[in-house]
C-alpha cells in the first residue's frame, strides 16, 4: 500500500497474489478447521477476511465451500452450478468475463443457488452466523478509517485477487480428462492447495501437510495449461460426476 502511495502503481499485482495466499492460509484453512482444529477457526477466518476489507467473504465462503466439498461436480456444487456450465458451454468468453468481475457474478450465483428447491435442506444445515458477520463488517470499517488505504489500490488488488481465484478454481476442477474429479497442480504461493485430490479426500489436513505431499505427487495441470485450455481448447470443460 505504501509503495502504491509512493507512485509504484504496479504493486497492486503482487498485492493481489499475496492476499490470495493469505486467504488460503486463513479463510480456506479455517473453513475446514485446519488451523486450531476447534470452533475458534471460524472466528479466525472471519477476522482475517475483515482485515483485507472483505467482511462479506468469510461466512459466505465457509458455507458454500463446504457445500462444494460435499457435492463436488454435481448439480448442487456452487462452484460448477448448472447455470455456470450452460453459460460456459454456449458462451465461453462471456463466462470468462463474468468470472473476472469481482463479487457481482458470484452474488448472482449464490442468489440462484439459494432459490432452488433442492438447496433448501443445505441452507438449513449450513447457516451464516450473524454475529461473526456483524463483527467482520465492524472490523473492516474500523480498519479502513484507521489505515485509510487508497481506494483504487483496494479495488485493483481485489480485482487481481478475483482473477487469481478464478484461475485457481479452473485449475482444480476443469480439464479434458473427464474421468478425473479434481486436478493436482502447482500454483504460485498456493500453499499446498494444488494437492487437490488429497484435499478433497482429507479436507482437514493442513496446508503444510498438503504442501509436503504435493512434492511427491504427479501433476496433471498448471495455470498456463489451464488458461490455454479455457481459451482455445473446445474439449476443456467442467469435470462431471456420472
Amino acid at each position: 500500500m505504501y509503495l502504491y502511495k509512493a507512485g509504484f502503481y504496479w504493486t497492486f499485482l503482487p498485492a493481489g497474489l499475496l492476499v490470495h495466499s493469505f486467504l488460503i492460509l486463513t479463510v480456506h484453512e479455517g473453513s475446514h478447521k485446519a488451523i486450531t482444529k476447534t470452533k475458534f477457526d471460524r472466528f479466525i477466518l472471519n477476522l482475517c477476511s475483515a482485515l483485507v476489507f472483505l467482511p462479506f467473504y468469510g461466512e459466505h465462503y465457509r458455507k458454500y465451500h463446504l457445500i462444494h466439498h460435499g457435492y463436488t461436480n454435481t448439480d448442487l456444487d456452487p462452484l460448477a452450478s448448472p447455470m455456470s456450465q450452460k453459460i460456459y458451454q454456449k458462451y465461453r468468453y462471456l463466462y470468462i468475463l463474468l468470472e473476472s468481475i469481482p463479487a457481482l457474478y458470484t452474488f448472482y450465483l449464490i442468489f440462484d443457488f439459494n432459490k432452488r428447491e433442492d438447496s433448501k435442506k443445505l441452507n438449513n444445515i449450513l447457516k451464516i452466523n450473524r454475529f461473526y458477520f456483524t463483527i467482520s463488517i465492524c472490523v473492516s470499517v474500523v480498519c479502513f478509517f484507521i489505515i485509510k488505504p487508497p481506494i483504487y489500490f483496494v479495488l485493483l488488488t481485489l480485482f487481481v485477487l478475483n482473477i487469481i481465484s478464478a484461475i485457481r478454481s479452473w485449475c482444480e476442477h476443469m480439464g479434458t480428462s473427464l474421468e478425473h474429479k479434481t486436478n493436482t497442480y502447482w500454483f504460485p504461493l498456493g500453499f499446498g492447495i494444488g494437492n487437490h485430490d488429497v484435499h478433497h479426500e482429507h479436507p482437514n489436513l493442513s496446508w503444510l501437510t498438503l504442501t509436503i505431499g504435493l512434492f511427491k505427487r504427479e501433476k496433471n495441470s498448471n495455470p498456463i495449461k489451464t488458461i490455454r485450455g479455457i481459451l482455445f481448447d473446445k474439449s476443456f470443460t467442467f469435470y462431471k460426476v456420472k
